[in-house]
């Protein structure tokens, strides 16, 4: 899993419609999230769910195997 931290890495995992995700800052996991549906500069739509970017961190799974 890879977080996604800037805009850049939030629209790229939009567009490939890769699941993300949602984390607490303590590393739990607060929703196994889906597809981004929507971002601004303060929350990020998933599944319907708002979440604010400052409360909560976001994972992106790996598309590709990466080389060893």
């Amino acid at each position: 899993m890879r977080k996604l931290r800037t805009d850049i890495e939030l629209f790229t995992a939009a567009l490939a419609q890769v699941r993300v995700t949602v984390r607490e800052k303590d590393g739990q996991i607060a929703d196994y999230g889906g597809v981004i549906e929507r971002y601004s500069t303060d929350s990020i739509k998933i599944c319907g769910t708002y979440y604010m970017r400052g409360e909560y961190d976001f994972e992106a799974a790996e598309t590709r195997k990466r080389p060893d």
